[in-house]
């Protein structure tokens, strides 16, 4: 039974639609906030037992290691943590026309790659206590190698490839201490960073992330997947 869960990037888009899905089921929720003006502090007058914002940057090991101490005071375990904070932040552009001293592209895999792992890392005590042992990566079909179709977004898919790497050493570590790791797709959602034209909301692909989430799963299941639990080639 989970009962403790903390989701990073929750301001708005897939984390506040996950955050809103396990408040509904009577979950005590931990929110990481980058935006202080998001609508999750609105939402947390709603709930003032089970939801806390907690202000957070995950490419600032600083910040990362206060949300730990924050939520170790508040609660004796944590059962989930959903690594959602990321960033989209180059165009379709060209190889030759791609300029590789911009900040940009590194603050993509600063994110998306590095800030998952310093979570992990800071959260992994309050983990270990927890009954449920789950940690969620959202990835994408973009880390996908095997079926590639990109000539471009060099940043994003490369951040993406790294964090399901990173999901399966962690799997390889962790296992024995009972944990399972996934790294999911969460489809192409209409957001801020998926566009008007995407194929879904993101309450949809919070549902199904909230499914796999829940799930009693074995050690030994697949890591790579869709947020309908389809597997998704390496």
């Amino acid at each position: 039974m989970i009962k403790t869960v903390f989701i990073t990037g929750a301001d708005k888009g897939l984390g506040f639609s996950l955050v809103q899905q396990f408040l509904r089921a009577g979950m005590r929720v931990f929110a990481g906030q980058y935006q202080t003006d998001s609508d999750l502090s609105e939402l947390a007058k709603s709930f003032p037992q089970t939801l806390t914002p907690i202000p957070l940057d995950v490419t600032q090991l600083a910040s990362v290691i206060w949300a730990a101490e924050t939520v170790a005071k508040l609660v004796p375990a944590l059962d989930v943590l959903i690594n959602n904070a990321g960033v989209m932040l180059e165009k379709r552009t060209p190889l030759l026309e791609l300029d590789l001293s911009q900040l940009p592209l590194f603050e993509t895999l600063d994110v998306n790659t590095f800030g998952p792992l310093r979570m992990v890392q800071q959260f992994l005590p309050l983990l270990e206590k927890g009954e449920h042992k789950l940690i969620l990566n959202i990835s994408s079909e973009a880390g996908s190698l095997a079926d590639c179709w990109r000539e471009s977004e060099f940043a994003y898919s490369m951040s993406k490839a790294a964090l399901n790497m990173q999901s399966k050493i962690l799997q390889n570590h962790l296992k024995p201490r009972g944990f399972k790791i996934l790294a999911v797709h969460p489809g192409w959602m209409r957001t801020d960073m998926g566009g008007s034209e995407a194929d879904i909301n993101p309450d949809e692909a919070a549902e199904g992330i909230f499914k796999l989430a829940v799930k009693n799963w074995n050690l030994d299941d697949g890591i790579y997947m869709d947020y309908k639990a389809q597997p998704i080639n390496w």
